[in-house]
């Protein structure tokens, strides 16, 4: 079976993009001092990024179109909340991070997703790609449940939740994403 790589500018993306995230996620946990708000800003701007990988999708026509939706509009609705984030920073703290997590549950959900989709892939890919899905849901859902922790945890758990979406989206787009190719493959036996 031959396997079709993603184009360079999108696993360039995806590794940049994963950098990012990651870089943000680190800051968070360094710099606790750096005050809440701030903190909560750096995370929103992983989100951001993150949101730019999920929709970078979109714009490789070899996927299956429903991958290609479920993937932009997560990644949409990802950006949406970050931006908010961002725009208007005056709102609370906590609002801030509700929307921050609200963002990490959606952009968990596609990474199931793709999981799912990707049937003819590798194990230790798709178990890679659940798992970092699943960490993800979590962590948000811990957030939204204990209100009552103090904002510092919320944010090291949202940084946790940030750095292994990102390190997944580094080594996605490192090794090129060669099970598009399979999904491709499949979809033209169909």
């Amino acid at each position: 079976m031959s396997l079709l790589k993603q184009p360079g500018w999108l696993r360039g993306l995806e590794v940049v993009a994963g950098l990012l995230v990651m870089v943000f996620g680190v800051l968070v946990l360094v710099f606790p001092g750096w005050g809440v708000a701030t903190l909560v800003v750096l995370l929103s701007m992983g989100l951001l990024f993150a949101g730019i990988g999920a929709i970078s999708f979109a714009g490789f026509s070899s996927l299956s179109s429903g991958l290609r939706v479920v993937s932009a509009i997560a990644g949409i609705i990802s950006l949406i909340m970050a931006l908010l984030v961002v725009i208007f920073p005056g709102y609370g703290v906590l609002t801030l991070i509700v929307l921050v997590s609200l963002g990490l549950i959606v952009y968990g959900f596609s990474r199931i997703f793709l999981a799912y989709t990707l049937k003819a892939t590798a194990g230790w890919l798709r178990g890679m790609i659940v798992v970092v899905g699943v960490l993800d849901i979590i962590l948000s859902v811990v957030v939204l449940i204990f209100p009552g922790l103090a904002v510092l945890t919320f944010t090291v758990i949202l940084s946790l939740a940030l750095l292994v979406s990102g390190a997944e989206m580094i080594v996605s787009g490192a090794i090129g994403r060669t099970w598009l190719g399979k999904i491709v493959k499949t979809i033209g036996n169909q």
